[in-house]
């Protein structure tokens, strides 16, 4: 795993107010779903976590494994507390996900946990290629 860490970029992407938020946490997973699809086109980054420092955090909903991306900083490190409290968030850019995330998330038969936050521990659960066909959808409109 140590091989996407290093692929990983460091403080970039978006920086939220406090009042956007406790906003957005408020909605619906479907529209939280549609804002990160939205922040990660503009800012071509997704967000997730690692557990000591090198190893992505898959979650367990029943079967199914999860892979947890956010479209900002923020957003992934409230999640890291409690028992992911060794967890550090981590920015992704999209040629690193298309070229060595994609693989381990196919290799390890994960689906997408998007958006996710403590008071909704599964955000919006898709498949990878349901994301990946609705975030492309997007960033056509930004060629």
């Amino acid at each position: 795993m140590r091989f996407f860490y290093n692929k990983i970029l460091g403080q970039m992407g978006l920086i939220i107010s406090t009042e956007e938020k406790n906003a957005l946490i408020q909605y619906q997973s479907d529209i939280r779903y549609k804002y990160t699809l939205k922040r990660i086109a503009d800012t071509e980054t997704l967000w997730s976590i690692v557990e000591n420092e090198d190893t992505f955090s898959i979650q367990y909903h029943g079967k199914m494994k999860l892979f947890p991306i956010w479209s900002a900083k923020e957003y992934a490190q409230d999640f890291c507390v409690n028992e992911r409290k060794d967890s550090q968030s981590i920015a992704i850019d999209l040629d690193c996900f298309e070229n060595s995330v994609i693989d381990f998330i196919c290799e390890k038969g994960l689906y997408i946990n998007v958006f996710l936050h403590q008071k909704d521990p599964f955000g919006q659960i898709v498949s990878l290629k349901k994301f990946v066909e609705d975030l492309s959808i997007l960033l056509e409109d930004y060629e």
